[in-house]
């Protein structure tokens, strides 16, 4: 559960007065810089594990040596950027990934909040750019090459990239289906690894919820990263 009052304010303030980041934005570049860390630590506790570790990265270099990059894909919501589905109240899977490349140097250089402000940046731009005019082209590349859409998907099993789906925006503690309305709202326990969803908190309490899928040594590593346990409470 995530503390977001005053470092939303705090990113900002290293960028120019014309760019307007959301929580989105600072909670995307958060966990891009908490995943990317974890697993460029685990990729080097594994080097330098044993002798056998040793042999192989020499033998096999190309498992053990550091990723020059990082993607998050990001699930973007088409709803709101399209007049017709809003009008329309369209409550179907309108969503389509873009993928953010970052170099891994800018993410595990140590997060604070003036390492995370030009991340953040290239968030907002990223989502700025799903206007109309792309989502027509996305929906004509699909018609093109049907099976285009499991392209990102090739990615999504690699330790270098991330998958993040931000729910936090739908009123999950209004829905009452004759039992009231929910006490606590998750998705589905288990995924894939790096696959991240952020939800709403529970009214009373405030804020978000991140579910993370990751890897036991993986998610050792981001329990130990002293940023993000500054700024977020462990619930289960």
């Amino acid at each position: 559960m995530l503390r977001f009052a005053s470092l939303r304010a705090s990113v900002q303030g290293y960028l120019s007065s014309d760019v307007h980041l959301s929580d989105n934005d600072i909670l995307t570049a958060l966990l891009a810089m908490a995943i990317a860390q974890s697993e460029a630590e685990c990729k080097q506790d594994s080097a330098s594990a044993s002798y056998i570790s040793s042999l192989t990265s020499y033998l096999f270099p190309s498992m053990y040596t550091p990723a020059s990059n990082f993607v998050t894909q990001v699930v973007i919501d088409t709803r709101p950027r399209l007049k017709g589905l809003s009008a329309a109240n369209y409550t179907g899977n309108s969503v389509l990934t873009r993928c953010l490349v970052n170099s891994m140097e800018s993410l595990t250089s140590g997060i604070n909040e003036q390492s995370l402000a030009p991340i953040a940046k290239s968030v907002r731009q990223l989502v700025n750019g799903v206007d109309p005019q792309y989502i027509g082209q996305f929906v004509d590349t699909l018609h093109k090459d049907p099976l285009c859409f499991m392209c990102p998907a090739t990615y999504a099993f690699s330790k270098t990239t991330m998958v993040l789906s931000n729910q936090s925006r739908f009123p999950l503690y209004e829905a009452d289906f004759g039992d009231g309305i929910p006490r606590w709202v998750s998705p589905i326990q288990t995924f894939f690894p790096n696959f991240l969803s952020i939800m709403p908190a529970p009214p009373s309490t405030g804020g978000y919820v991140v579910y993370i899928s990751m890897t036991e040594r993986a998610m050792a590593k981001i329990l130990q990263n002293k940023f993000w346990m500054s700024t977020s409470d462990m619930v289960y």
